[in-house]
C-alpha cells in the first residue's frame, strides 16, 4: 500500500478562548465527538490560521490592520484558544500505522484525541506527530467520531526567550503584537510499518564542451515501526519534470532496523538539464519518485521535485575578507540583484493564500529581482513560495529568526533553536533556489550583543547544519558593523546601507551611499507612503489628511520622509495629500537608483544588493516597492528599471548643480548576463525645460558577458540663469537599431551646501522632537501629551 493522507486542513475548525488553565478545569481536552455537544456554540476558525483572523471573522475583534486597532487586540494574547476538530479515518487506513502530523504551530500547545493526552510541542517551525494508530475511532458517527482538541497556550512576550524558534513581533516596524495560531496544515497519514521519513539531495555540476553531467548524492531518511530489522528495496526513477529528458532508474537493497535509519545512495545524470536562476538560463526541473518495496508489495512511496544546480561560494577581487560573499551557481557568477522579501504576505497567517504568493512572486521577476532574501525578523516562508521561486527561477537567501537581541547562553537555548533550525533546512533543503542559509539579523550590533554568546550561538548553527545540507551557510549580517568589528570581523564583509534613512538628513545620497566600501550589502533602506486606494483602507478618514496618528502608528517616520522630498525636490511636497504621497514614491525611486547603480557599477568588487523591502506583511507607511494590498507603488517602476540586467548607468558626484557650471558624469554599461554583446549602440543626450540641449552622443561598443565599464563620459554647461532641473536619457541599441535597454536621470538646478543647510535645520526641529518624546510614534503629534497634561 502507498501512504494515504487526509487533510483536516480547512474551516471546520471550531475555537474558544479561555482563562489559563480553565480549559483543563472545566474538562475541555475530554469532550467527545458530539454533534452538538459543548463546542457547537464555539466561534468556527480556520486551519492554516491565527487566532486574531479568527477572532476577526467572528466579530470579537475590530480589524486589527485598520487604524490604531493593534493595541485594542492585544488582549487575546492572554488566554489560552482551544481549538477542535471533528473527522472520521478512511476504512482503507485499518491495519495502517497512522500517524496525526502538525506541520507548524505558533507557538506551543498541547494536543488531545478522543480525551487522550498525545502530547506537547514547542517551537513554530519544527513539525510533530503522533502515532494515533490504537487512539483513532472507527464509529460510524455523524460529523466524525473523533474529537482532536488543541489547546493553544498564551504566546511568549519576551522574543530574547524565543528567537529562532518563533517568528520575530519586536521592532520599529511592529506594534508588539504577538501572532500565534496553527499556521501550518495538519494532516493524517497511514503508512505500512516501513516508510520513508525526508529526503536530501546534494548536486556537484560536471560542465563539459558539449554537456553537462550532474551527480546526485541522495540520503533517505527510513523509519521502521517493526520491531524486527526489514529487507527492503528502495526503488527510484529521476526524470525531466519540465522538459523531456531520459530517465534515470535505481534499485538499493538494504536492511532497515527498527527505529530510525538512512538509506545512501548516488545517482549520475549523464547530458543534465541543469537548473538556473532566470538571467542565467532555464529553469529545469526534476522529479524523484521513490517506493521502498517488499517482494511485491510497496510499502511507501514520496516525490520530490529537484533541480540539478550547484552552489558554492568565492571570495570578492580587491578584498582581503575571511568570508567569501560571491555566489557561484554551476559554475557561473551570480550577482545578486536582491530584495528583502518583507512577508510573509501578511504578517496574520490566516490571511495569506497562494494566489498572494503567486501574485507577489511574479511581480518580484517582473522587476528584474533575481534574488529574495528573508531576513530574521521575518519567518522562513511555506513551502509553495520556495515552490514558485523554483519555478520562476529566483534565488532566495533564507535567514532563520534570530534577529537584534542579545540571546541567552544556556544551553537548553541553544538546543531548542538548533531544533527549529534543523527542522527549518531538512523542509527546504531540495528547492533549487534555496542557495544560502544565514544565522542572525543584526545579531553583532549593539554593546550588547558583543558580550552575549550571539557569536557563539551563530557557530554552533553552522557547524550543526553540515550534517544536513550542503547548501552555503553564513554566520549573520551585517557582519562590518561597529559592534561586528569589535568581536574581531573585518571592515569589509558586509553592511547594511539603512543610515540615509535613518539619519534623516544628516547625509544626502550622494554622500553616503559611495561612502561604504564593502563586499555585499544584503540591506538597503527607502521608504515611501503606499498609493491613496491603499491607505483609505487602513487610515481613519479624518486622519488622512493632515496626518493623523494612524499615519506613525503604522510606521511612518513623518520627519523623515518630508526630509527625504526635500532632498529630492527641494520641496518638502506639503500641499496636498496626492502631492506628498507621489512625492515620497518618486522620491524612494531616486534612492533606489542612485544607491543600487552605484554598488551594481562596482561588480565584480561586490556580489550583491539588496533593497529593504519588495512587500510588507502589514499596511505600513514605510519600506515596500508593493504595499500590503499588492498594488504597486511608483518606485517599482524606478527598481524595475535600475534592476535590468543589461543596463546603461550614470555616474555623478552630486544631485545638484549650480547655475553656470559645468556637470560631469560618466556613462557605463552593467550587464549581468551570461553573454557578451557585440555592436552594440549606446546613446546619451541631456534635456533642460523637456528640450534637447545640443550635448548628445553615441557610441559603438562590445559588451563582455558579466562585466560593469564605462564607456564614456558626459559634460553639459548649465546656463547662468537655470533653474529648475535638467534631465539625462541613455539608451542601449542593437547592431538592428533595436532599443535593449533605457535610462534616465533628473538632477537639480542648485546649491549643494544651501540646500544640505535647510535639510540639517529641518533635522535639527524633528531632533528635538525625537529628544522630548522619543522613539513613540506620537512624537508627531506633541497636542496628544498636552491634553492629557491639562
Amino acid at each position: 500500500m502507498t501512504r494515504k493522507t487526509v487533510d483536516l486542513s480547512g474551516c471546520r475548525w471550531q475555537m474558544e478562548r479561555m482563562r489559563p488553565g480553565q480549559g483543563e478545569k472545566e474538562g475541555l481536552h475530554l469532550l467527545p465527538a458530539e454533534y452538538q455537544g459543548t463546542h457547537f456554540s464555539w466561534n468556527f476558525g480556520s486551519v492554516p490560521g491565527d487566532v486574531y483572523t479568527d477572532l476577526h471573522r467572528a466579530n470579537e475583534i475590530a480589524d486589527p490592520l485598520f487604524g490604531r486597532n493593534m493595541h485594542r487586540a492585544k488582549w487575546a494574547a492572554e488566554y489560552e484558544f482551544w481549538y477542535c476538530h471533528r473527522f472520521e479515518v478512511p476504512a482503507e487506513m485499518k491495519g495502517k500505522k497512522i500517524r496525526l502530523i502538525f506541520e507548524g504551530v505558533d507557538y506551543s500547545c498541547d494536543v488531545w484525541l478522543n480525551g487522550t493526552h498525545l502530547g506537547r510541542h514547542e517551537g513554530m517551525f519544527s513539525a510533530f506527530e503522533f502515532d494515533i494508530t490504537d487512539i483513532a475511532s472507527w464509529a460510524d458517527w455523524r460529523g466524525g467520531s473523533n474529537m482532536l482538541m488543541v489547546k493553544l497556550d498564551p504566546p511568549p512576550k519576551n522574543y530574547r526567550n524565543c528567537g529562532g524558534t518563533k517568528v520575530n513581533f519586536s521592532g520599529d516596524y511592529f506594534s508588539g503584537l504577538v501572532p500565534f495560531g496553527i499556521w501550518r496544515p495538519v494532516r493524517i497519514e497511514a503508512t505500512e510499518q516501513v516508510r520513508i521519513d525526508s529526503i536530501r539531495t546534494d548536486v556537484t555540476v560536471e560542465r563539459l564542451q558539449n554537456q553537462d553531467n550532474a551527480q546526485v548524492a541522495l540520503t533517505v531518511d527510513m523509519v521502521s515501526h517493526s520491531d524486527s530489522t526489514q529487507k527492503v528495496t528502495l526503488a527510484g526513477v529521476l526524470q525531466g519534470k519540465n522538459r523531456a529528458t531520459a530517465a534515470v532508474h535505481f534499485e538499493v537493497e538494504v536492511n532497515v532496523p527498527a527505529g530510525e535509519s538512512q538509506i545512501s545512495t548516488t545517482i549520475n545524470v549523464e547530458d543534465a538539464a541543469l537548473w538556473w536562476p532566470w538571467d542565467m538560463g532555464a529553469q529545469n526541473l526534476y522529479t524523484l519518485d521513490l517506493e521502498v518495496k517488499q517482494g511485491d508489495a510497496i510499502l511507501d512511496n514520496m516525490q520530490e521535485v529537484i533541480g540539478l544546480r550547484e552552489v558554492t561560494m568565492d571570495f570578492n577581487p580587491g578584498y582581503d575578507n575571511e568570508f567569501p560573499w560571491t555566489f557561484i551557481i554551476n559554475g557561473n557568477k551570480h550577482f545578486l540583484r536582491s530584495a528583502c522579501w518583507g512577508g510573509q504576505p501578511s504578517f496574520f497567517y490566516g490571511r495569506n493564500s497562494l494566489k498572494k504568493y503567486e501574485d507577489r512572486l511574479a511581480m518580484v521577476k517582473e522587476a528584474n529581482i533575481n534574488n529574495l532574501r528573508i531576513f530574521g525578523w521575518h519567518p522562513p516562508e511555506v513551502p509553495d513560495f520556495y515552490r514558485i521561486c523554483d519555478e520562476l527561477g529566483i534565488t532566495v537567501w533564507t535567514n532563520f529568526t534570530l534577529a537584534t537581541q542579545a540571546y541567552p547562553k544556556e544551553q537548553a537555548f541553544v538546543d531548542g533553536v538548533l531544533h527549529e533550525c534543523v527542522a527549518t533546512v531538512k523542509e527546504r533543503r531540495n528547492h533549487p533556489s534555496q542557495i544560502f542559509w544565514m544565522g542572525g539579523e543584526e545579531v553583532f550590533f549593539s554593546g550588547a550583543h558583543e558580550e552575549s554568546g550571539n557569536k557563539q550561538l551563530m557557530q554552533v548553527i553552522g557547524e550543526t547544519l553540515k550534517g544536513y545540507t550542503n547548501i552555503p551557510y553564513g554566520l549573520a549580517s551585517p557582519l562590518s558593523s561597529e559592534s561586528a568589528q569589535n568581536m574581531g570581523f573585518g571592515p569589509n564583509e558586509s553592511m547594511h546601507a539603512n543610515e540615509h534613512y535613518y539619519q534623516g538628513g544628516k547625509e544626502y545620497m550622494e554622500e553616503y551611499y559611495p561612502s561604504l566600501d564593502c563586499a555585499i550589502i544584503p540591506e538597503l533602506t527607502a521608504a515611501s507612503a503606499p498609493n491613496i486606494e491603499s491607505l483609505k483602507k487602513f487610515i481613519p478618514a479624518d486622519e488622512l489628511w493632515p496626518m493623523g496618528p494612524s499615519w506613525a502608528y503604522h510606521w511612518a517616520d513623518i520627519d523623515m520622509l518630508i526630509n527625504l522630498n526635500y532632498e529630492v525636490f527641494g520641496d518638502y511636497k506639503m500641499d496636498s495629500l496626492e502631492e506628498f504621497v507621489e512625492a515620497t514614491q518618486i522620491a524612494q525611486g531616486t534612492v533606489i537608483q542612485f544607491a543600487l547603480e552605484t554598488y551594481r557599477r562596482r561588480k565584480p568588487k561586490m556580489s550583491g544588493v539588496a533593497i529593504c523591502h519588495f512587500i510588507t506583511h502589514v499596511p505600513d507607511i514605510k519600506w515596500g516597492v508593493v504595499d500590503y494590498y499588492g498594488k504597486k507603488k511608483t518606485s517599482f517602476d524606478w527598481l524595475k528599471r535600475t534592476y535590468q540586467p543589461l543596463l546603461p548607468s550614470l555616474h555623478f558626484d552630486k544631485r545638484r548643480w549650480d547655475a553656470g557650471s559645468e556637470f560631469k558624469g560618466g556613462i557605463w554599461i552593467v550587464n549581468d548576463y551570461q553573454y557578451e554583446y557585440s555592436n552594440l549602440t549606446l546613446e546619451w543626450k541631456v534635456l533642460y525645460e523637456g528640450q534637447e540641449t545640443g550635448v548628445a552622443g553615441s557610441k559603438q561598443v562590445d559588451v563582455a558577458l558579466d562585466s560593469s565599464e564605462q564607456f564614456a563620459e558626459i559634460s553639459w554647461t548649465l546656463p547662468n540663469n537655470a533653474f529648475g532641473s535638467f534631465e539625462v536619457e541613455l539608451v542601449i541599441k542593437d547592431e538592428d537599431g533595436n532599443v535593449l535597454s533605457e535610462n534616465a536621470y533628473e538632477l537639480l538646478v542648485g546649491n549643494q551646501q544651501a540646500a544640505k543647510a535647510q535639510s540639517l535645520a529641518y533635522l535639527a526641529e524633528a531632533q528635538a522632537r525625537l529628544d522630548k518624546y522619543g522613539h513613540s510614534v506620537y512624537r508627531y503629534f506633541p497636542e496628544m501629551w498636552e491634553e492629557l497634561e491639562e
